[in-house]
C-alpha cells in the first residue's frame, strides 16, 4: 500500500502517513518518503528545522531548496547522523559538484546539523567559489531578446515585451515581478510599490519605469486583463527557454544597474530604486533620504525617454 501511495500526492499521501503512524506531511516535495518508524526522531528535528525557516523571512524557493537539500542528505545518510555517514555524503557531493553547487548545499546542511546541535556541524568547511568573468549586459542584448520575442504568438508576445521593459528599466528583483499585482502599479505616473513581503530586504520600496515600458504594460493589460499576478515565473522562463536566449528575469536587474552607471544616475539614489542593502553605508542608512516625488525627477532625468526596442 505504501508504493501506491507514494505514487499520489493527494489523497495517496495521507494513505502513507496513516500507514506509517505519521502525522500530516508538512514538506512539500514532490516524490516525498518519509523515514522509517525507527528513525522518526531524527525526522521530527528535520521538521522542526523546517519550520524554523517558514518563521523567518525566507522566501519560498528558498525554503524548497532547503526541503530538498535536507531530505536528500538524511536520505543519503539513511537517516544516522554518524560521523562516516556524514562524511561519505559530502565526499559523494564534492565529487560530483560544481564549486557554487556545493557551496550552496553545504551552507544548508550545516545550517541543519547547527540547529540540532550536531557537533560535526563547525568541522564542515565550505568551499572557494572560482571568481568569473562579470556579465555585462548592454541594450543591443535586451533589443536582440525583444526581436526574438516578435515570434511567439500575439498573447505571449505582449505579456513578455511588457515583462522584460518593465523589469529591464524598474530595476525588479525577478521573484518581485512574479509577485508583481496591478494594484502595485500607477500606470498614470509610471511608479511601482514593492511591498515589504514581497521585497528581499524586507522593506517597502518605489521604483519607477520608462515610458516604452509604460505603452506595453497598458497594451499588455487591456489585452489579457489584469490577473492576481501580472507574470509567473514559470511562463516566463518557459518562453525565455524556447527563445533559446541565454538572457534570463534576472538579467533584467543587472542590466539597469549597469545602464543606470552608463547614463550617469546617481549610485544612491540607484541603490534606493533597487532595493540594495545599504548596511554599513552611513550616508544612505542615516542622512540621504529622498521622497518618492524627487525620486521620480531624477528617475525621469535618465531613464523615463529611454529606449531599448
Amino acid at each position: 500500500m505504501i508504493g501506491k501511495a507514494n505514487n499520489r500526492i493527494g489523497a495517496g499521501v495521507a494513505e502513507l502517513e496513516k500507514a506509517q503512524g505519521l502525522g500530516p506531511c508538512p514538506v512539500g516535495v514532490r516524490g516525498f518518503k518519509s523515514p522509517p518508524p525507527h528513525d522518526k526522531t531524527i525526522f521530527d528535528k528535520y521538521v522542526s528545522f523546517i519550520k524554523s525557516l517558514e518563521l523567518s523571512h525566507i522566501s519560498k524557493s528558498e525554503i524548497q531548496a532547503y526541503k530538498s537539500t535536507i531530505l536528500s542528505f538524511l536520505k543519503g545518510c539513511s537517516y544516522k547522523l554518524n560521523e562516516d555517514n556524514i562524511t561519505s555524503y559530502i565526499t559523494m557531493l564534492r565529487d560530483n559538484s560544481s564549486p557554487k553547487t556545493l557551496r550552496n548545499k553545504l551552507i544548508k546542511i550545516r545550517r541543519f546539523l547547527r540547529y540540532i546541535n550536531h557537533p560535526l556541524a563547525e568541522e564542515i568547511k565550505l568551499p572557494r567559489v572560482p571568481a568569473r568573468r562579470k556579465i555585462i549586459i548592454k541594450k543591443e542584448q535586451i533589443r536582440k531578446l525583444l526581436e526574438d520575442i516578435e515570434n511567439l504568438k500575439e498573447k505571449y508576445r505582449i505579456k513578455m515585451r511588457a515583462a522584460v521593459l518593465l523589469a529591464a528599466t524598474s530595476g525588479l528583483r525577478a521573484e518581485e515581478l512574479y509577485k508583481l499585482r496591478m494594484k502595485d502599479i500607477d500606470l498614470e505616473n509610471r511608479t511601482i510599490y514593492i511591498k515589504a513581503e514581497i521585497a528581499k530586504d524586507y522593506e517597502d520600496r518605489v521604483t519607477f519605469f520608462s515610458e516604452e515600458a509604460r505603452e506595453v504594460l497598458e497594451d499588455y493589460v487591456s489585452t489579457v486583463g489584469s490577473h492576481y499576478y501580472l507574470f509567473t515565473k514559470k511562463s516566463l522562463n518557459y518562453h525565455l527557454r524556447n527563445l533559446d536566449s541565454e538572457l534570463r528575469m534576472k538579467h533584467m536587474r543587472k542590466f539597469f544597474s549597469q545602464q543606470s552607471d552608463r547614463l550617469g544616475m546617481p549610485t544612491s539614489v540607484k541603490k534606493m530604486l533597487m532595493g540594495h542593502s545599504i548596511q554599513g553605508d552611513i550616508d544612505l542608512s542615516h542622512y540621504d533620504f529622498q521622497d518618492e516625488e524627487e525620486l521620480k525627477k531624477i528617475y525621469d532625468h535618465f531613464w523615463r525617454d529611454f529606449k531599448i526596442a
